[in-house]
């Protein structure tokens, strides 16, 4: 699994792209306060299931 701030980082710039432009919120996303919410839960769940890369 990819380590935990490259899972926030990765959550955070994928809403940048879809337009989400809440800077503080991306900014929570990024620094771990928003560990707790769907994005994160989903992308932990995602990465655990995703093929380890090598």
């Amino acid at each position: 699994m990819h380590n935990l701030n490259q899972i926030r980082d990765a959550v955070a710039s994928e809403l940048e792209n879809r337009g989400l432009d809440n800077r503080k919120f991306l900014r929570e996303i990024r620094s771990g306060k928003r560990d707790d919410g769907p994005y994160m839960i989903g992308a932990l769940a995602a990465a655990r299931l995703a093929p380890k890369a090598e």
